[in-house]
């Protein structure tokens, strides 16, 4: 059982992957988990703007972390009987570590219990099939259905794995509003504009097509 009253250690552990601006680790005890933690910045803002904001408003060192776990939760909140079938990885809190303050989230795997594979490797090992297109494309929709606000969707933080038997492509990494006025989150025409530049972008990446009438993607 996780109590997130308790420190968690992870500086024993291997980081299991690595995001923009955070370390994964595999949550103590509980296999079917990941532990996010910010990485301390090590290097000095370059931006006097960015270093004002971070003296003035410590806690924006956390925006990121927060603004995704605000998109996740409207979202599930939104689902209904379709949580099942959710596009993103599912968080479960904030836990304090001997490395910085993580958050806890559903580990995505594959069949024989590995890491789930991202779309980027999926697409340069040819491993792209009509049936795994599909679950591709029903992944978008549901990005578009639910309104998820990218900030930076690209072919690696997607990934391929199951989730109670069912195999599906997950988003792990890079969505939450970032901006200070959410216009995105207010605007359905917006959010849709920047999910078609951003599956553009994927599919650029990726070798594959990307049509912005269907909202779909399909082999070259």
């Amino acid at each position: 059982m996780l109590f997130s009253v308790q420190v968690m250690h992870l500086s024993d552990r291997d980081i299991v992957a690595k995001g923009g601006h955070r370390n994964v680790y595999a949550c103590p005890n509980q296999p079917e988990l990941l532990v996010k933690v910010t990485r301390p910045r090590i290097r000095r803002n370059r931006s006097i703007m960015k270093r004002a904001v971070r003296r003035l408003l410590p806690d924006s060192a956390f925006r990121n972390a927060l603004k995704e776990l605000e998109c996740e939760m409207k979202a599930a909140l939104k689902s209904g009987l379709d949580i099942s079938r959710l596009p993103l990885a599912r968080s479960f809190g904030v836990v304090q570590t001997d490395v910085g303050p993580g958050v806890v989230v559903e580990r995505i795997s594959t069949e024989d219990g590995a890491l789930a594979q991202d779309l980027l490797s999926m697409c340069a090992r040819q491993e792209m099939t009509a049936e795994t297109l599909d679950d591709l494309n029903i992944f978008v929709r549901k990005l578009f259905e639910f309104q998820i606000v990218g900030r930076d969707i690209h072919g690696k933080n997607i990934v391929y794995g199951l989730r109670d038997d069912i195999r599906m492509f997950f988003l792990i990494d890079g969505y939450g509003e970032r901006n200070l006025v959410p216009l995105r989150s207010l605007s359905r025409r917006l959010n849709d504009r920047s999910l078609n530049k951003q599956m553009q972008h994927i599919a650029q990446q990726s070798g594959m097509n990307w049509d912005k009438t269907n909202r779909a993607f399909s082999i070259a």
